[in-house]
């Protein structure tokens, strides 16, 4: 038996029916379908065949260096492509023990105390609300071989956040459902350089990344957009997102508005163009003329009660009524 457990329970004894039907589901399958969330357009079934995600996988288990007696723990939804490549078939190669929590929040720290995992994601909005819990503080990644941050944008101080919490290797990776994870790794916050992967090719088309493995052919049009720096290429925002205010045109990138108002002590912010005006609503407590100094345009700030993002803390809801 593989060695694969829900919510601490072996896979196979679980009482999580859909989760455990799901995961025998892409044991037996090796060849992945899933469907895109729609940030890149209009939500699509995208099909990677037994021969590239075997591909991928392979890749990646050498890239975390996973073996026999290694543990990860996955926080990843295992509907989406990335529990796949990055999480349950690299420890089906290994034979690694692949631990799936269910859920997100403070018993995540008991999680990590209880199983001392080697490798494993911390999700960009997950630390965003716990780093303030109280509980916080307790969390102990000195088991962490190797922690990796992804699937959002990463607020200023994650990933230090981290390594000060005792992980010896953390990393922001970068992909999606059409060019699975790794394509990108960096220990800068949303900021790569292109080489690193042998088997990715990579390339910026008027400030667009655009990427392939290899294996793959077709090239990826990912809407998310980069500037160029000292340290490479900086994710700014999605092509989707960005608008336009008044008749100069100012553009603004939601994205970056939003981990500006997150570094200023909000929990959660939502970026939106109303009327013509950007406004950000938070959750928390904010220091607003901190965040209105820091912008190169005016903006007008709203507190809220929630900002609702998916079940598992991986993207916030931008079509929410506020």
């Amino acid at each position: 038996m593989y060695k694969i457990f829900i919510d601490g329970i072996p896979y196979v004894e679980s009482n999580n029916d859909a989760m455990r039907s799901h995961v025998i589901d892409k044991i037996e399958e090796w060849e992945v379908t899933v469907n895109t969330s729609g940030t890149t357009g209009y939500p699509r079934s995208v099909t990677h065949s037994k021969e590239v995600t075997r591909h991928i996988s392979e890749f990646n288990a050498d890239w975390f260096g996973l073996k026999e007696s290694s543990k990860m723990l996955s926080l990843y939804s295992t509907r989406g492509v990335a529990f796949t490549v990055m999480s349950l078939y690299p420890c089906l190669l290994a034979n690694s023990e692949l631990y799936i929590e269910t859920e997100v929040g403070p018993k995540f720290i008991d999680r990590v105390h209880e199983i001392r995992p080697t490798h494993g994601l911390i999700l960009p909005n997950m630390w965003r609300i716990l780093h303030k819990h109280r509980r916080w503080k307790e969390l102990d990644l000195s088991s962490y071989e190797q922690c990796i941050v992804g699937s959002d944008y990463t607020a200023v101080g994650c990933l230090e956040d981290l390594r000060n919490k005792g992980a010896q290797k953390v990393y922001n990776v970068y992909g999606a459902t059409e060019v699975p994870p790794n394509v990108l790794i960096s220990e800068i916050p949303n900021t790569y350089t292109l080489e690193g992967n042998p088997n990715i090719d990579v390339k910026i088309v008027n400030g667009e990344i655009h990427a392939r493995w290899k294996i793959q052919g077709d090239w990826w049009q990912s809407g998310d957009l980069v500037e160029e720096t000292n340290d490479g290429y900086k994710l700014v925002g999605r092509k989707l997102n960005m608008f336009k205010l008044g008749e100069c045109g100012v553009r603004v990138y939601p994205e970056q508005v939003e981990m500006i108002a997150v570094k200023a002590g909000a929990d959660l912010a939502l970026c939106r163009n109303v009327n013509d005006k950007c406004v950000i609503y938070y959750t928390g407590t904010v220091d607003q003329q901190d965040v209105l100094d820091q912008l190169t345009h005016s903006a007008v700030m709203k507190q809220v009660k929630e900002i609702k993002v998916d079940n598992n803390l991986r993207k916030i809801d931008r079509t929410q009524t506020i």
